[in-house]
């Protein structure tokens, strides 16, 4: 885990983990406890069954009184549907509401990892992530709806189911709960057992879905390289481990359920043979003796279900520990609370001795430059020189070691994070396209765009060619990533994006690395003409892009270079 990014998982936290949960449960409070009241009346009207085997006992049977034995009956029938009405009421309200908390748990997380900069995915694990966020959210709700609700009206059957055997006989209620300490302890031990390998399992989940993640993306990389034998070996390999940690957990898990169960049983034949006796020596009815072997009966399958839960809890407690160690990594990149708003950048942007540095490296060292508003400003450079991280700091992907990076006068750590990446945006160099149309990746965040303008768009940015070629034209799918398309149509779909956004400043870095000489000229003269008065600001190794600059800005190592760099 040292290596995910993320804060390394402690082999057992806290149970206040679940009390970190509250902020998510505070909106539904009241109907939440509009369920558990449902649940517990069901809960007791449970309770009342068994009594009634001694009424229909003693006073029905016993007596042969057919009144008494239709008045149980109706008793009982009554307690029956009205139990199962409350319990499927208050199980299926609670479901919707666990669904609807674990959501917002999910969208928390979600909006968290959005805050997250380039350096923090950088040494995160994606498929630990996606297990992080999908498969982990989805277990804490699956226990939350499964089990918190079986939980407490388990704990109330338990303590009414006490209470009505001491009402009964406080002999046999010792005889039937002396062997308690015992199982409680049992449940323990294997508690804290299967807590680790909840852990331990869920570690070697994440490994199986990172391995699928990574092969996915790279299966040109397997195609090219005849790995999937290579691939085939590592995935056997991590779902040997897995299902190897599964059977320990499985095996630990059914001990914790069982042994004490067995445990239990033999109270039960306790409790038979001394009330036995007390019925043949008649200090006891059959009745009551009945109604107390009900009762504990009942109490041992919620005490089971109880110590079943066990290996439940504690996964969900693993789980919910790690969407919390997702919360705990701390954003970067934090909006002040007195943010400015940013109208126009009508002056310009500059760095005044910009140092950054990543894991022991000197990125920039003290950079200092000016790229003024409404020209076109090229940073050119070798590849590593540091000039993509100068664009990460203009949107404020990243914020500087030391140094300040200003807008308009105004350094960027003090003005909205919305506004500033509406003036300013950025186009990668490998833009990231979405699975969908060329109508939807180019209209991106843009709801209610009409589709004259993104054509228009599109044809500004030099795709007009190839949206004639398709025959489906702006609605023809992308593919995953845009892979359907060539490098350079990728690069001049993310161009029509920008288009629409019209921002105030645009970055490109290496925009036309994947074009040739003819569609590189093309390129420039639709974004001078489209983007006239606009601030444009490239980064390149190439030497056209500096040739038809209004200002170049050598960097090598980190530093301003005095002259040009050697291409």
């Amino acid at each position: 885990m040292a290596t995910s990014g993320v804060v390394p998982a402690k082999s057992q936290r806290p149970w206040r983990d679940f009390l970190r949960v509250k902020p998510f449960l505070r909106p539904y409070a009241g109907p939440l406890l509009l369920m558990l009241a449902l649940s517990l009346f069901g809960s007791l009207l449970g309770l009342a069954q068994p009594y009634l085997s001694k009424y229909l006992v003693d006073n029905a049977l016993l007596r042969k009184d057919m009144h008494a034995l239709w008045l149980a009956a109706l008793l009982m029938f009554a307690a029956t549907a009205l139990g199962f009405g409350m319990s499927y009421i208050s199980g299926y309200g609670y479901m919707r509401l666990s669904a609807s908390m674990l959501f917002d748990m999910r969208l928390a997380v979600y909006r968290h990892l959005h805050t997250l900069s380039p350096r923090f995915y950088a040494r995160a694990r994606l498929g630990d992530l996606v297990s992080r966020l999908n498969s982990d959210v989805a277990e804490v709700q699956r226990i939350s709806a499964d089990s918190f609700l079986s939980f407490l009206t388990n704990i109330v059957f338990i303590a009414g189911s006490l209470g009505m055997m001491i009402l009964l006989s406080w002999k046999l209620f010792i005889l039937g709960v002396i062997l308690i300490p015992l199982a409680v302890a049992l449940f323990r031990y294997y508690q804290i057992r299967i807590t680790k390998l909840a852990l331990e399992l869920r570690e070697h989940s994440a490994g199986i879905g990172t391995l699928f993640v990574e092969t996915l993306i790279g299966m040109r990389l397997l195609a090219c390289f005849n790995a999937s034998d290579y691939e085939l070996d590592r995935f056997r390999q991590r779902n040997d481990s897995f299902v190897a940690c599964l059977m320990r957990f499985q095996g630990v898990s059914l001990m914790g359920r069982t042994l004490p169960g067995t445990i239990f049983t033999g109270a039960t034949i306790l409790v038979f043979l001394y009330g036995g006796r007390q019925i043949i020596l008649g200090h006891m009815s059959i009745g009551t003796l009945v109604a107390f072997m009900a009762y504990h009966a009942r109490l041992l399958s919620p005490v089971q279900s109880l110590l079943g839960l066990s290996g439940a809890l504690a996964t969900a407690k693993v789980s919910l520990g790690r969407v919390l160690e997702l919360l705990d990594t701390p954003a970067e990149i934090v909006e002040s609370p007195n943010a400015l708003p940013i109208e126009h950048v009508s002056q310009g942007i500059e760095l005044r001795n910009v140092t950054l540095l990543h894991e022991g490296r000197t990125v920039l060292d003290a950079v200092s430059c000016t790229l003024p508003a409404g020209r076109f400003s090229v940073i050119c450079g070798h590849s590593g020189s540091g000039k993509s991280t100068i664009a990460d700091l203009l949107v404020r992907l990243l914020d500087p070691d030391s140094g300040t990076v200003l807008i308009d006068g105004v350094d960027v750590r003090e003005l909205r994070l919305k506004d500033l990446r509406n003036a300013v945006v950025l186009i990668e160099q490998s833009p990231h396209l979405l699975q969908g149309t060329l109508l939807e990746n180019i209209a991106y965040a843009k709801s209610g765009i009409s589709r004259e303008r993104v054509a228009q768009a599109a044809e500004a940015a030099g795709l007009k060619e190839l949206l004639e070629r398709l025959p489906l034209g702006l609605d023809t799918i992308a593919g995953e990533r845009g892979l359907t398309l060539s490098a350079g149509e990728r690069q001049r779909v993310a161009i029509a994006r920008a288009f629409l956004s019209n921002p105030d400043v645009l970055i490109l870095d290496e925009p036309s690395a994947a074009l040739d000489p003819g569609l590189e000229r093309d390129l420039l003269e639709s974004l001078r003409r489209n983007f006239t008065g606009e601030t444009l600001i490239a980064i390149t190794h190439k030497p056209l892009l500096a040739s038809v600059a209004d200002q170049v800005i050598y960097i090598e190592q980190g530093r301003i270079m005095e002259s040009p760099v050697t291409a």
